[in-house]
């Protein structure tokens, strides 16, 4: 993900997370580790709600696999988080998502992430295809050209 080129328009899917108090360290800004609560909490309710995880479609689970954010500006209580989504890549049984963290109003990220999840059965813990309706939910959220 190129973080220059980093605009609140190249995101297809928000949500908003206001900072707490506890979020913060003793050097006054959101410690690291929450940018990846932010991270998981934008992934997690757009599977909810797309009905990937929880939903009619399949059973399969989301294990993660691989995972990255890059800070660019400091975060810091009372700041509400505008978390931008969208999908790098849809495999066979996998996907990247990738996430702007966005200071209320600004147009540059505070922080830059991804994380990939390949699908897997429940029980068996292997991976399964994304089934169509799955796969056509997430290609809604792709950047075009990427």
């Amino acid at each position: 993900m190129a973080e220059q080129n980093e605009r609140r328009e190249r995101y297809y899917y928000w949500l908003t997370i206001p900072t707490r108090w506890m979020d913060g360290d003793p050097y006054g800004h959101v410690n690291n580790v929450q940018y990846y609560s932010f991270i998981d909490t934008v992934v997690t309710t757009m599977l909810i709600e797309k009905e990937v995880l929880r939903g009619p479609h399949w059973n399969a689970i989301g294990l993660t696999i691989e995972s990255h954010c890059n800070y660019h500006a400091p975060i810091s209580f009372p700041d509400v988080v505008e978390a931008g989504l969208r999908i790098g890549r849809i495999g066979n049984s996998s996907l990247r998502y990738e996430v702007g963290l966005f200071r209320r109003g600004d147009e540059q990220p505070a922080a830059t992430g991804h994380f990939v999840h390949v699908f897997v059965d429940p029980e068996t813990r292997r991976p399964v295809p994304l089934v169509e309706p799955v796969r056509a939910a997430m290609q809604a959220l792709t950047l075009s050209g990427a």
